[in-house]
């Protein structure tokens, strides 16, 4: 895996798109100060994440972002994307490349792309967990991160070796458990606070849920009670009737005897009796009238008293009616506000849909605007194309002109040479030793001008080493100028085997001037056809992008048609919510209106029962009069009789006694009916009672009438027990059990919860200890890995000395400081803070590299670290830079000339408009074919063994590579490496 690419375009200096191809190996990044090296790092470390402004140098966000010069306009977005290999899958994505993409808009929206995939930035960080790449691995190496490493905190120097130990994931994963596990015992306090909020409420319901059950229980058992009593004063009255029906038909067949005999005796006095008889008769008929009337009376009396009831009931039912005609007129009224409601909330949905619908159409003309360019951009390709065979036609007919020509050429030049004398191979023979001269005299004084630009740094021309550099100087001199003597000498002798036929061949007419203009018609139909592939390459580019344009398109149209979905199914809901209310307004209204028409109709039946009741009065009175006047002539036939009886004599005594039985009988037959008639009415009213107190028929519990065993005072005695049990309850909630039921299920459910949380938190509690085990494991094993390197690189770097790493902690390596301790040669051992500029550096590269050799970066930017180190030292780190760089990609921004001679490619980095940066990328090719080395005088130590901490033996990491082929330092002083130039566009490593 390695860095492939880096486009940038809109950060900090880039205002125009650059995309930089980075080869395998070492890169090194020149320019002068100020050009926009730093920028490059920046674009790095934004694009992986990084999120302070002010590691970037800048103050916020927004100053990344292109401010625009005098003649460039400020941009609103910045734009990088990092392509990187995945061959040997070390990310954990199934793709053999890489894109990662981060883009700032001047509005402060930001967006992260993996692969073209919208993304969060926790998933860009995840991606890049335990691989030495990310804001703050060890992949982009700074000056300033070098003093951090150095003078920060022994505490803050862990993330070096926590990266390479590979617990960077389980650092967050710990994080994340333990903020589950705060959030769960958070839970876990707030359910127990509404576990012992319910449980109260639990307790006191139980508690009055109880009560009203033997409420319940009590009210029933005093129903029963007073059903019974009802029940036996019910069959008392059953009873007397019954015992008075009997008697009644007794006593009346006892009068008809009494009034045989009569008949008997009256036969005898017929003609005496007549007159009695028919006084007698009449009397009897004006007393059956009479108490026809009484029982009438007391029909009326009780049909008057129903009537009052019923007028009381009328009444009441009529003023409950008009309560709940006002309370359906206020519920109406809110319905009617609601419905209000409702049609705004539907108009806003509608009008937001209208507005969606908009937007909709406006991306569909902008795909449909992108589309027709690509078929145009499609169209141009065609065309292109087609002119490209035709202009590859032409050229392979000028190509069958110069072979001709060239075939011409050959022949005429074969017959000449002939003539001349001098062969062919005499001819390149020399050519071949004129141009090894001119080889020669070039790689000399090429070599030779790094001399000259060394003489023209020195000040002190009276050093040694100047008064060298000016000796070897004219050394060169005098040899490149013996050189160029020969070789005027030997073009002499060339011109010399140059017959004098050339100049016919060069002449206008002549052979060599027609196979020059072929070659200028091919070179400009070459010309044409690189244009046009050029243009077909801009064209398809272009389609690209309107492709990717249009794929954002889609993607905004899809959650625009999403958003009127969601809108619609609102509207739809509303209008069914608005439906559900209209229907309830018209139900209502149905309800008022039959609620109203009951009550007109209870109105109607109260005046009827009133003048019914007037009428019934109205009766009695009349019932009332009419039995004064019987009474009156009731009277007046007694009298009457008595006269007409005193004028018979003894011949009536027996007469009289025997209407004395009869009246004693009448008498008797009158009480009864009398007392039948009050016996049917507490019958009746003792089943109306009943009724109105509890709602049902005393009829329901006839047979139960004929099973009661109990006595009154039973009866009456268990009654008042019931009452009083509940009286002693005192205030009862009669929904206690339901409520009781639904706090009961509640306080089952918490108490679920606060069981499955405890085992939430037991689980969090073993997944974090287990993860801090095994992080502390990992962690001390790379740590003590790296202790060993560190300290035989220091030992390589310094070339001698001893460098070693301590944990301030031991005993808690998760949040142990880690101090260095470096002692160069000839020192003693003392904190790094003590050491100089140059050691400091030193000892932050053998840092570096002992953690690349436990786990190397793919990449790694190293901005200026070799700033500090003298020319001996820069060789040292050039030959590690060497080493590491067969398994690392190192890009490297610096100014010295030693390390620069030691990378596979350059990066110029200027600004040719002021303000804005560029790149342009050199190949080096190495003319020997082998790796350069710079020699590096104290050699390759051997490792030494330490001693690791907490007693852990781990495995010594595998010992490095075959060192790679060194060449003397002459050889890199004397000749130098060719450099080939990149065309400007692309830069190409």
């Amino acid at each position: 895996m390695f860095l492939k690419s880096l486009e940038i375009f809109g950060f900090k200096s880039f205002a125009d798109r650059i995309k930089i191809d980075f080869a395998e190996g070492i890169s090194a990044l020149l320019g002068p100060n100020g050009c926009g090296k730093s920028n490059v790092v920046d674009a790095i470390k934004w694009v992986v994440g990084e999120q302070s402004a002010r590691s970037l140098r800048a103050e916020s966000m927004e100053d990344i972002i292109f401010n625009g010069t005098e003649s460039r306009k400020a941009l609103n977005i910045a734009e990088v994307t990092l392509t990187i290999t995945n061959d040997q899958g070390l990310l954990q994505l199934d793709a053999p490349e890489i894109a990662i993409k981060r883009r700032l808009y001047r509005s402060g929206e930001s967006e992260y792309f993996i692969n073209n995939q919208l993304s969060r930035l926790k998933e860009l960080r995840e991606l890049f967990w335990d691989t030495g790449i990310g804001k703050s691995a060890y992949s982009v190496m700074e000056q300033g991160r070098i003093d951090q490493i150095l003078s920060s905190k022994p505490e803050d120097r862990r993330y070096l070796f926590e990266e390479a130990a590979g617990i960077t994931k389980h650092k967050v994963r710990s994080h994340e458990s333990e903020l589950k596990l705060e959030h769960t015992e958070e839970n876990m306090r707030q359910v127990e606070g509404i576990l012992g909020e319910v449980k109260r409420s639990y307790e006191t319901l139980k508690t009055q849920s109880e009560k009203t059950l033997t409420y319940r229980s009590l009210r029933e058992d005093v129903f029963h009670a007073e059903l019974d009593l009802h029940l036996l004063r019910l069959r008392g009255f059953v009873n007397e009737k019954q015992r008075r029906d009997t008697e009644l038909v007794s006593k009346t067949a006892e009068r008809d005897t009494v009034k045989r005999k009569i008949d008997e005796i009256n036969m005898s006095l017929e003609e005496n009796l007549d007159i009695v008889n028919t006084m007698e008769a009449k009397l009897v008929d004006i007393q059956k009238t009479v108490y026809g009337l009484a029982v009438e009376r007391v029909g009326k009396e009780k049909e008057r008293k129903l009537l009052s009831e019923r007028v009381a009931e009328s009444r009441a039912k009529i003023d409950q009616a008009r309560l709940k005609l006002k309370a359906l007129t206020e519920k109406l009224e809110d319905l009617r506000e609601d419905e209000d409601e409702k049609q705004e909330i539907l108009r806003g949905h509608k009008g937001r849909i209208a507005e969606i619908e908009k937007n909709i159409q406006g991306f569909e003309g902008s795909i449909q605007a992108a589309d027709e360019r690509i078929q145009a951009n499609d169209a141009a390709i065609a065309k292109a194309e087609s002119e490209i065979r035709d202009l590859e036609a032409r050229l392979v007919d000028a190509q069958l002109e110069l072979d001709a020509i060239t075939e011409d050429i050959v022949g005429e030049l074969d017959a000449r040479l002939k003539e001349t004398g001098y062969s062919a191979t005499e001819r390149k023979s020399a050519e071949e030793a004129i141009d090894a001269l001119i080889a020669g005299i070039i790689a000399k004084l090429s070599g030779k001008a790094a001399i000259l630009e060394d003489l023209a740094t020195i000040k002190d021309y009276s050093s040694a080493e100047a008064r060298l550099l000016v000796e070897s100087a004219r050394g060169a001199m005098a040899e490149a100028a013996d050189r160029a003597r020969e070789l005027k000498e030997r073009y002499e002798a060339y011109r010399r085997m140059t017959p004098s036929f050339i100049d016919e061949f060069l002449s206008p007419e002549g052979i060599i001037t027609k196979k020059r203009a072929v070659d200028a018609r091919m070179s400009a139909l070459k010309d044409g056809v690189a244009a046009r592939r050029e243009t077909i390459k801009a064209l398809r580019e272009e389609n690209r992008e309107l492709s990717v344009r249009i794929d954002e398109y889609r993607k905004t149209l899809e959650e625009l048609r999403g958003n009127r979905i969601r809108m619609q199914t609102q509207v739809q809901a509303a209008e069914e919510s608005l439906t559900l209310i209209r229907r309830e307004i018209a139900s209502q209204e149905g309800y008022y209106r039959e609620l109203d028409g009951e009550v007109a109709l209870d109105e109607r039946r109260l005046e009827d029962a009133q003048e019914d009741l007037s009428s019934i009065d109205e009766e009695i009175a009349d019932i009332e009069k009419k039995g004064r006047e019987l009474t009156t002539e009731l009277e007046r036939l007694e009298k009457d009789i008595a006269i007409k009886n005193s004028d018979l004599g003894k011949r009536q005594v027996d007469l009289r006694k025997k209407m004395d039985n009869l009246g004693t009988y009448q008498n008797e037959l009158e009480r009864l009916h009398l007392g039948l008639a009050q016996t049917e009415t507490e019958i009746r009213n003792i089943k109306e009672n009943f009724r109105e107190q509890y709602g049902r028929d005393l009829v329901e519990f006839e047979e139960r009438m004929y099973e009661i065993r109990s006595s009154v005072g039973d009866l009456r005695d268990l009654l008042a027990l019931g009452k009083q049990k509940l009286k002693d309850l005192g205030s009862v909630n009669l929904m206690a059990p339901e409520e009781f039921g639904e706090v009961k299920e509640r306080y089952e459910f918490l108490s679920g919860q606060i069981n499955d949380l405890t085992k939430a938190r037991d689980d969090l509690k073993r997944i974090t200890q287990e993860i801090r085990d095994e992080s502390a494991e990992l962690f001390l094993s790379t740590y003590n890995r790296v202790k060993k390197n560190f300290h035989n690189m220091f030992r390589r770097l310094f070339g001698g000395g001893r460098g070693e790493l301590r944990l301030l902690d031991p005993d808690h390596v998760l949040e142990s400081g880690i101090e260095i301790y470096a002692q160069p040669p000839g020192k003693k051992l003392e904190n790094i803070s003590l050491l100089s500029g140059g050691e400091k550096s030193l000892t932050a590269i053998a840092m570096l590299f002992a953690t690349y050799m436990v786990r190397p970066s793919p990449f790694c930017f190293l901005d200026e670290i070799d700033a500090a180190l003298d020319e001996q030292n820069v060789i040292r780190f050039v030959n590690l830079l060497r080493e590491f760089g067969r398994t690392s990609q190192f890009i490297v921004i610096t100014h010295n000339k030693k390390t620069v001679i030691g990378a596979d490619a350059l990066l110029g980095v200027t600004m040719e408009e002021s303000g804005i940066t560029k790149v342009i990328a050199v190949r080096l090719e190495r003319s020997d074919g082998q790796d350069i080395r710079v020699p590096d005088p104290i050699g390759l130590f051997d490792e030494e063994e330490i001693d690791y901490e907490e007693g852990r033996e781990l495995a010594p990491p595998a010992p490095p590579e075959k060192a790679a082929a060194r060449i003397p330092d002459e050889q890199i002083a004397d000749e130098p490496i060719p450099v080939v130039p990149v065309t400007d566009g692309e830069a190409e490593a």
